[in-house]
């Protein structure tokens, strides 16, 4: 569920022709997000995991918390299909207008040519600033961890 949201959010950016945030959506959150999720699991303490290991006494077939679950799912679902069929999307003024104009939408310059050039000539301070920020932290997280802790 969680990569379907980013790489549906990437495709949103992909309509409304911005290829680059696009591609950054998917290198970033994808790439990045995910390993960093990974990196957490990983080096947690496996003494809190253990609750969620161990073997209950009694089992219910059909828990409360499922049944709740599975109840407010369908409610909303309901909800959601019931605005979708109630909604009269022909009708809209805007919808209909450019029908009848046949207006098309096409993108503009190339996004990630214009951000190079932006990058490199009106932000390039705030980018080296933030990129010496990125640095440090990555530094200070890198000494965090491999302190070695007292006991």
């Amino acid at each position: 569920m969680f990569f379907s949201t980013l790489f549906c959010l990437a495709g949103i950016y992909v309509f409304a022709f911005a290829d680059f945030i696009a591609i950054t959506q998917i290198m970033v959150y994808v790439g990045g997000i995910v390993i960093l999720m990974l990196f957490g699991i990983m080096l947690s303490n496996r003494n809190v995991f253990a609750v969620l290991t161990e073997p209950k006494a009694e089992t219910n077939l059909f828990p409360i918390n499922v049944i709740g679950g599975v109840l407010l799912s369908l409610v909303v679902l309901a909800g959601l299909l019931t605005i979708v069929w109630l909604a009269n999307v022909g009708q809209l003024q805007w919808i209909k207008q450019n029908t009848l104009e046949n207006i098309s939408y096409v993108g503009g310059e190339n996004s990630a040519h214009v951000l190079g050039v932006n990058f490199m000539t009106t932000y390039l301070l705030p980018f080296e600033a933030i990129s010496v920020y990125l640095l440090a932290v990555l530094i200070g997280a890198a000494y965090l961890a491999r302190r070695k802790r007292v006991r």
